[in-house]
């Protein structure tokens, strides 16, 4: 096995409107991000 280095690093929001901190926190990776969702929760609570 090659060595190599992990790091996942994880901030997660509790309690209600935290969607309000999304474009905060995506303006921090630059212009283009990827989100990945499954189940259809980002469509049905209007994230996306």
């Amino acid at each position: 096995m090659n060595d190599f280095t992990f790091q996942n690093t994880t901030k997660i929001y509790f309690g209600k409107n935290q969607l309000g901190h999304l474009g905060d926190e995506l303006k921090s990776f630059g212009s283009k991000v990827l989100l990945v969702y499954g189940g259809g929760s980002i469509k049905k609570n209007r994230t996306l």
